[in-house]
């Protein structure tokens, strides 16, 4: 008996061991928010971002980041990237005289430079009218005290001055209808659980053009019938709902989730490849075959 006791308490040593460990790990990617000031590298890029805008444009950036500079932020160094979020204060918050008109979640611009002869480059990001933050690819932690750099490339990617579309308000369909190809085939697999009203002419045209990358055609079949469907353990986004994933080598739109990960394309390739986005953090690359690719993960 003695001897059991004693196995126990080593067996409840190892389990509490590991339980503290993974407290640990689990603290140490918790997002670490500071005060801490801009480093030399992203006031050079700030320059270069405020150059590419007229005055008004330039007058509302320098204001917003000298409230920002002091106030509440998030830095994170990932293995190929790093991600800068502003939060600022909500007792203290940016006065609405200094956001300009885009409102939605968005890319501003995206500059590409050099640095100790690497090619880097930084995407800078819009939500509520202001700079949200930046990603910078590949890691940048070696080079940010660099006070010299070479510019290579910048583009606006949209319009602070753009009237924002609102956004399009999904309505859910009473009946299950009849669907026609792609969509059909899928509800004859697994049955719909819900569907929603397809999205008019005008809001998919704007929609499309917000997304910089090539969608599959099946996918926008899909989309002129229902603006997003729910089969019960996996969906469909519709247009008006797909967001972008960061991860080290760019960015990812979501157009359909399931239970272990998301279907997505890559922002800016034109090829039409699909990608698997697993919620561990893997990535596969499936091809460029939509049909075949969801039919087969609906059909799992």
């Amino acid at each position: 008996m003695k001897s059991i006791l004693i196995i126990l308490g080593v067996l409840i040593g190892i389990i509490g061991l590991i339980f503290l460990a993974l407290f640990i790990a689990s603290y140490r990617r918790r997002p670490k928010f500071n005060n801490k000031g801009f480093t030399a590298l992203e006031k050079n890029l700030l320059s270069e971002l405020y150059e590419l805008f007229d005055s008004e444009i330039q007058t509302k950036f320098k204001a917003q980041i000298e409230y920002f500079e002091p106030k509440r932020k998030w830095r994170q160094y990932w293995e190929k990237s790093m991600s800068m979020e502003l939060y600022g204060d909500n007792e203290n918050p940016l006065s609405d005289n200094l956001r300009y008109k885009l409102k939605d979640e968005s890319k501003l611009a995206t500059i590409r430079f050099k640095a100790n002869n690497e090619k880097y480059h930084i995407e800078f990001d819009n939500y509520d009218g202001r700079i949200w933050g930046w990603k910078i690819r590949p890691n940048p932690k070696s080079i940010m005290k660099a006070t010299t750099i070479s510019m290579t490339s910048k583009k606006i990617n949209n319009d602070p001055n753009s009237f924002s579309q609102s956004t399009f308000k999904k309505e859910k369909l009473k009946s299950i209808p009849k669907f026609n190809g792609l969509l059909g085939e899928l509800n004859n697999i697994q049955s719909i659980n819900q569907v929603f009203e397809p999205i008019r002419a005008e809001f998919l045209e704007n929609y499309i053009k917000k997304i910089d990358s090539k969608l599959p055609i099946e996918y926008l079949d899909i989309i002129k019938q229902s603006e997003g469907v729910d089969f019960g353990d996996c969906c469909i986004f519709g247009i008006s709902e797909i967001r972008s994933t960061g991860l080290d080598d760019g960015n990812y739109f979501h157009l359909a989730e399931f239970d272990d990960g998301i279907l997505a394309i890559k922002e800016e390739e034109k090829n039409g490849t699909v990608y698997y986005c697993h919620h561990s953090g893997l990535l596969d690359n499936l091809g460029t075959d939509f049909r075949r690719i969801i039919t087969e993960r609906i059909n799992e």
